[in-house]
């Protein structure tokens, strides 16, 4: 683990392992009792709130300021989104099919903006866009083998939707404006590609945690690798 860490550059402090380790089990235990999901919350904010309150300082000043940061900008993307909501929802008669969605969709809206906001900042645009690109194709890959073990065509083609992701890391490291912009060309391909856009609001709710998972990665890596101050930050982000 420590090994690990080194390479990483990230040494997470006791506190982190232990949410980690309540969120997993929530996510777990939730097909026993959706209750359990409770935990989740418990792991992803209570060490939070207890450094907020005092009384747990495991967090230098770069760290607070990182997670500060990052706080502001879920901020900004998740208040943005809900009066976006708001407004199509109000002007007119419109209803969610499934309103329990949009809980689901602010609360990863609000913690996943947070973790990539953290993440870009603790290692910088070019190594964290790189290091996001490849954990998340190997998750998609992963999910993609195990949804389609039964059928070899499908087992190939759904598997090459994580090809993107291991591609522009590697363009990431080399070159990271052009990155920048595949990043954000990417995203916007495949947000047609996968047929978001004859979605409605309504639709897209549904969808929101899909698109959080699967384009989120590619939105922030590209809005981070092309701000003009990521590029001072380059030449010491090996």
């Amino acid at each position: 683990m420590s090994k690990l860490s080194s390479w990483l550059g990230w040494h997470p402090a006791p506190a982190t392992f232990i949410g980690a380790g309540l969120v997993l089990l929530g996510f777990l235990l939730a097909d026993v009792r959706w209750w359990f999901v409770a935990l989740c919350g418990v792991g992803a904010f209570g060490p939070g709130i207890l450094r907020e309150l005092g009384w747990l300082r495991d967090k230098d000043e770069f760290d607070r300021r990182t997670a500060q940061r990052a706080g502001y900008h879920a901020y900004l993307v998740t208040g943005l989104v809900a009066f976006v909501l708001v407004a199509y929802l109000r002007s007119g008669e419109r209803q969610l099919k499934h309103p329990e969605e949009l809980a689901t969709l602010f609360l990863a809206l609000l913690w996943f903006t947070w973790l990539l906001s953290s993440l870009l900042s603790y290692w910088g645009p070019r190594k964290a866009t790189s290091r996001l690109l490849i954990g998340f194709g190997i998750a998609w890959l992963l999910f993609n083998i195990a949804d389609s073990l039964h059928d070899f065509v499908a087992l190939v083609m759904q598997s090459l939707l994580a090809a993107p992701f291991f591609v522009l890391a590697l363009v990431a490291r080399r070159w990271p404006r052009l990155a920048g912009v595949l990043l954000l060309a990417a995203a916007i391909s495949l947000f047609f590609f996968l047929g978001f856009h004859r979605r409605g609001p309504a639709e897209l709710v549904d969808s929101g945690l899909v698109l959080i998972l699967f384009l989120g990665p590619l939105v922030a890596g590209g809005v981070a690798l092309l701000q003009k101050r990521a590029a001072s930050s380059w030449e010491g982000d090996q």
